[in-house]
């Protein structure tokens, strides 16, 4: 029993180090391009295949970063690094495009209020390629979540995703085209509002 104590001791010591070590101000170089920073930050391998989005999210100035992990069926982490106050950045995870038939991309980043708050959310869209005996195109899905509060390491994501959903545009074999309405950030703005927010 003293063993096992003594254990679970170390066990939340090392994933307390490991937290803080996420936790803590990232520094970037002078002249440091946005992919340089991103992979060296974010400690990514070579074969991650990182792509960047700067955009200033509530005036915080935030460089959004989607790789490719390096499972047997790659999935796609999306990571924004946000300027601090004192010049730093600190990480925040985002969501994981998970596998559909392949690895997603991160087809849009965009904007607006979805909680009618005074800060804008975030709306991530997912896109993934479709190809099947029965059917091909594209599959998306929406995610939308709340703006990071102080020391949050992993954003929340908001019940509203759920109006928008996941859907294909899509041709089929037999049967009529599917067709889904949310493949862009105006789209989702617009239902927002068409939602009251």
């Amino acid at each position: 029993m003293k063993h096992l104590r003594r254990f679970t001791g170390l066990v939340l010591a090392l994933a307390s180090l490991c937290a803080g070590a996420r936790a803590q101000t990232l520094d970037r170089a002078p002249g440091e391009s946005d992919v340089a920073f991103a992979t060296r930050a974010l400690r990514l391998p070579k074969d991650s295949d990182p792509h960047t989005t700067l955009a200033s999210w509530n005036g915080v100035p935030t460089l959004f970063v989607d790789y490719t992990t390096a499972d047997a069926d790659p999935e796609r982490p999306l990571v924004a690094l946000q300027r601090q106050a004192a010049g730093g950045y600190r990480a925040i995870d985002v969501t994981v495009g998970e596998q559909e038939g392949g690895t997603p991309d991160i087809l849009a980043i965009g904007f607006a209020n979805a909680d009618r708050d005074v800060d804008r959310e975030l709306i991530v869209i997912l896109a993934w390629s479709q190809v099947h005996y029965d059917f091909s195109g594209t599959l998306y899905e929406v995610r939308l979540f709340d703006a990071p509060k102080p020391g949050q390491a992993q954003l929340t994501l908001l019940p509203v995703s759920g109006k928008f959903g996941a859907g294909c545009e899509c041709g089929r074999r037999d049967g009529p085209d599917e067709h889904y309405r949310f493949k862009t950030v105006a789209a989702v703005k617009a239902e927002l509002k068409r939602l009251g927010y």
